[in-house]
């Protein structure tokens, strides 16, 4: 009876190796300390003898006090990797947003990425630049000739760059533009507001009445909708930093973290948070069962142990996920003087578990834009 050596073959030899390679790094007396870390403990100062000088010694590396907000001493916890931070200044998205009557550009880029695209747009529409200041994110044209009519002819006449010899120009506008840190970690938003006057009306050249209303939406939506085009074709393209720009970074919308009731809170009217809110659970494949506006609650179910990030098979099968009365929770918004804070409640008078709130606030805050 003939016999076969094991490694005869390479496919078992291969086999041998894989076996090999899988048991881990041991056998070779090499092991994983990257949280040897957290082994560490504080060791005694050094006692100088007082036959020496006594320099003066400081703590160099001073741990500050922890806010345990969640309640959570003397619990072990898997702490996961931070939160990673815009490096990528690449567009994913540019949208134009519209709550009532008021529009922005939102893009998935840093604003310290978007500013110097920014410039470039009125550079080349030939609109003059009157006032800039990266560092509050703030433009501000001159006061620019145009003809009247709808707002395409408006707007080729102010980029034509003879607006101001034009011997059919019957108006005056004025531009600010505002860029802001989006909602959403990496992202901007860009604010515009048009003021007009007849041409020959007496104006203040450096100023204008920005009340926060442009005289003409439909002109303001025109040139939001140029500049969106423009960021769109010019980003993908290569991109400058601006240091100045790099300051409008503060975020507007935070975890409050508490062992009792956490907080999601949105440096934002009650109008624009109720809907980010709303849109937030929906993207997040969140179930909205009701909601109720006047008492400013979102009804929802929520699975906290089998919940996971919407993907294709998660679309593929959300209309089939079994959620109960015990997966029921009350999403509500309400208006401080910080803000607008969203808290989750049980039921009208129960709070939820607070590591499952903050784990629900959470998923709105990643999802929010």
């Amino acid at each position: 009876m003939k016999h076969l050596n094991f490694c005869q073959t390479p496919q078992a030899f291969g086999l041998l190796l894989l076996i090999y390679l899988l048991s881990g790094c041991s056998w070779l007396g090499i092991s994983n300390s990257s949280d040897d870390y957290l082994k560490s403990a504080s060791i005694p100062r050094v006692v100088v003898p007082d036959t020496l000088d006594q320099p003066p010694f400081f703590d160099a590396l001073t741990i500050p006090p922890v806010n345990d907000a969640r309640g959570l001493s003397g619990e072990k916890l898997d702490i996961g990797l931070p939160e990673p931070l815009s490096t990528s200044f690449g567009v994913e998205q540019i949208v134009i947003r519209k709550l009532g009557d008021n529009h922005w550009v939102f893009i998935d880029t840093p604003p310290a990425a978007v500013w110097p695209k920014i410039r470039l747009f009125w550079e080349v529409n030939n609109m003059d630049v009157q006032y800039a200041d990266p560092r509050r994110g703030i433009i501000e044209t001159n006061w620019l000739r145009s003809t009247g009519g709808e707002p395409g002819k408006v707007f080729n006449s102010l980029k034509s760059g003879v607006a101001w010899a034009d011997s059919t120009a019957t108006m005056q506008n004025k531009f600010r533009l505002t860029i802001e840190a989006g909602i959403r970690s990496g992202s901007s938003e860009v604010h515009l507001e048009h003021k007009q006057a007849t041409l020959g009306a007496p104006v203040r050249p450096d100023t204008a009445n920005w009340n926060g209303s442009s005289d003409d939406l439909a002109l303001e939506n025109k040139v939001l909708t140029e500049l969106a085009y423009f960021l769109g074709e010019t980003i993908p393209k290569g991109f400058s930093i601006s240091q100045g720009a790099m300051n409008i970074r503060n975020s507007r919308v935070e975890i409050l973290p508490d062992h009792t009731r956490p907080v999601l809170r949105y440096k934002l009217d009650f109008d624009r948070t109720w809907a980010t809110v709303g849109a937030a659970l929906e993207n997040a494949q969140v179930k909205i069962q009701d909601l109720d506006r006047s008492s400013a609650n979102y009804y929802v179910y929520y699975d906290d142990a089998n919940y996971e990030e919407p993907g294709f098979f998660g679309r593929l099968f959300s209309d089939k996920q079994v959620v109960g009365e015990a997966n029921r929770y009350l999403v509500h918004l309400d208006s401080a003087e910080d803000g607008i804070h969203v808290t989750v409640l049980k039921d009208q008078e129960n709070l939820a578990d607070p590591l499952v709130a903050e784990r629900l606030l959470k998923i709105i805050k990643e999802y929010s834009s």
